[in-house]
């Protein structure tokens, strides 16, 4: 595809109109592992290139606001930040969901893939172990900021590009393996991106995406319903669905893979703990990391939110969240998140296509270079 507008270097993410899929309501959940809570709440767990390419000045030419700094480049259509202290929470991150997955950086079963494309690759860890599994393979990460790396492996390039391009809905070199990660609250309809995945896959490529479920569960009883973070959670999700970002995605991708066309999607769901309230090792470490994470993140997923949308101040913020820091990390509170894994094939040319039909509201490709994605 042309990447007139596309500026190309080393390693956010990111759309349509709001429909029925920005809905309020729970989808059933799915199964998941039971986590144990730790019977000593004392205890705790430790211990867990090469091309260079420059950009043009207006894309290091940050947003300044709320004290953060934000992409200039198709500026406001991703709401968080792309600073220091965010890159470093991206990079945390990247650990933390490894480290949940058992070190798998995907679960689809690629056979020897030739082009991969990772969606709002952040600082581009992603694209950087990738390109080291797969040698042979062409690696691109695209983003809005440039965050990544000057310096990468031959087999690695990073673009400064906007998915919700109209180009996007067709490129001259399809791939053989997409990967979104942790979109919520980016796009006005995500089933834009699982569609243009499916059309930018060669025949038999996978899409795959790793989702947090923004609800926080509890499963004993531990969770008073005046638990800081179940109001904050509701006043992000409001504040999200007044913006027309919705949140609640995770648990409704396999249905949209399958309406898209793909065929042998596959979903599993994983636990992960708020704090290290959990007893056995894994989790516990998990829990430390995902609270530091989570404190490290909540300005950035607040602030900008809460100041458009529910009209608070800056300094209101700063007050709420201080309270909500502590909250968190209460560990007489077992509270835990849901990740979601989905995968599905795009069908070969002889074989049938998904039995799933389009509901009347799928989003089309644009008749005209006015539907928002232009590049001015």
């Amino acid at each position: 595809m042309s990447r007139m507008a596309a500026v190309r270097q080393r390693p956010l993410r990111p759309l349509s109109s709001a429909t029925d899929l920005t809905d309020h309501t729970d989808h059933p959940d799915a199964p998941h592992a039971a986590i144990a809570p730790d019977s000593d709440p004392h205890s705790d767990a430790a211990d867990f290139e090469s091309e260079t390419q420059s950009l043009t000045p207006s894309i290091w030419d940050y947003v300044h606001q709320h004290g953060r700094t934000y992409h200039r480049y198709m500026a406001g259509a991703y709401p968080f930040p792309n600073d220091a202290l965010e890159n470093e929470r991206l990079d945390m991150q990247h650990v933390i969901i490894r480290a949940l997955f058992d070190q798998h950086n995907y679960f689809a079963p690629l056979k020897r893939p030739k082009r991969i494309l990772d969606i709002g690759c952040g600082t581009g860890k992603w694209c950087l172990e990738m390109a080291k599994e797969f040698p042979r393979a062409r690696v691109e990460g695209i983003d809005l900021s440039p965050i990544q790396p000057d310096v990468t492996p031959a087999n690695v390039d990073f673009f400064i590009d906007d998915i919700r391009r109209k180009e996007w809905w067709h490129c001259t070199q399809p791939y053989d393996y997409i990967h979104t990660r942790m979109s919520l609250g980016i796009f006005p309809d995500f089933r834009v991106i699982i569609q243009k995945a499916f059309n930018n896959l060669e025949p038999g490529g996978y899409l795959e995406s790793h989702e947090m479920y923004p609800k926080v569960y509890c499963d004993d009883g531990t969770m008073p319903p005046t638990f800081e973070l179940l109001e904050w959670t509701r006043l992000q999700d409001k504040a999200a669905m007044t913006l027309g970002t919705p949140l609640r995605i995770a648990n409704k991708l396999k249905t949209w893979y399958e309406q898209a066309g793909f065929v042998d999607v596959v979903e599993d769901v994983w636990a992960i703990p708020m704090n290290s309230w959990a007893r056995d090792s894994k989790h516990k470490l998990l829990g430390k990391f995902m609270l530091w994470n989570l404190c490290q993140g909540l300005h950035a997923w607040t602030v900008e939110y809460f100041v458009k949308a529910l009209q608070w101040t800056e300094a209101e913020v700063e007050v709420y969240l201080a309270h909500l820091r502590n909250a968190i990390a209460d560990r007489s509170v077992h509270g835990y998140y849901k990740v979601w894994v989905v995968y599905g094939r795009k069908p070969s040319a002889h074989e049938p296509p998904s039995k799933v039909p389009k509901p009347p509201h799928w989003p089309q490709e644009p008749s005209s270079d006015d539907e928002g994605d232009d590049d001015e």
